[in-house]
């Protein structure tokens, strides 16, 4: 599962990585949490804009997706995360699957480990190069009640491997830049073409970190959350939510 991550990174450093045009300038996010705004990069196989020889382009959309048929979102699910195993056949993803794959850039992510009986264990996920990397994920837009229009969005997740498997049972799918294109070409690749995309985390080398409760709240929004600890969380520290969220084929402990 994957319910927390960071994008720090300048907005001219994500649209050159996603190969995106339209740069629109992003403050510095440390705690990003389900239902908040997130970027995502979207493919256009038709028209380039501005000379963008990929046409892709950056949009924000809300995390938490809502299926187009879905017609009043206040009793549905929160949908943060598609399971990539099931992702082409569940109702609920399905058409996104096909249709409507996005990228979400990225920074870090966050994953809580259960501590025995005592509080949940943070971890930051950090790749060791400290570039952007990108979750594979769906989008819908959603119809209100009153008609308005809503993009929303999840994050695909897989099996976790290697040492991802000692914080979780599931991480998130990251795709490599070579499959950028692949994965946003809905018109041109299938389902089918991309399922070997959904069985493993595409980012080769990245740091799992054990860090402070300061993670757990929201509110709490600056990069000190991400300072390390030498000591995992005793049950007389603040014990907070246990947000899910695992990565990467080839992690190593620090």
């Amino acid at each position: 599962m994957c319910g927390r991550f960071a994008l720090h990174a300048k907005p001219e450093l994500v649209a050159e990585f996603l190969s995106a045009g339209d740069v629109t300038d992003f403050p510095p996010r440390y705690n990003i949490a389900p239902t908040q705004p997130i970027l995502l990069a979207i493919g256009d196989e038709g028209e380039r804009p501005n000379g963008n020889a990929s046409g892709r382009s950056l949009q924000l959309a809300r995390w938490g997706l809502i299926p187009s048929w879905v017609k009043d979102a206040s009793g549905f699910p929160l949908l943060i995360n598609a399971r990539g195993e099931t992702a082409a056949t569940k109702h609920s993803f399905r058409s996104a699957m096909k249709y409507r794959r996005c990228l979400v850039p990225a920074t870090e992510f966050y994953e809580w480990r259960r501590e025995g009986k005592g509080a949940s264990q943070p971890f930051l996920f950090r790749p060791a190069d400290r570039r952007p990397f990108a979750f594979a994920a769906l989008m819908e837009t959603a119809i209100g009640p009153d008609g308005g229009e809503l993009d929303t969005a999840a994050l695909v997740t897989t099996a976790a491997s290697g040492a991802a498997k000692t914080i979780h049972d599931r991480m998130p799918v990251t795709v490599g830049e070579p499959d950028f294109e692949r994965w946003l070409n809905c018109r041109n690749y299938g389902v089918a073409d991309v399922n070997d995309l959904l069985e493993r985390s595409d980012v080769p080398d990245f740091d799992i970190v054990p860090i402070g409760p300061a993670v757990n709240k929201v509110a709490n929004m600056g990069p000190s959350i991400q300072d390390p600890v030498e000591r995992p969380i005793e049950d007389r520290d603040m014990p907070g939510d246990r947000n899910e969220t695992p990565l990467g084929d080839q992690l190593r402990l620090i």
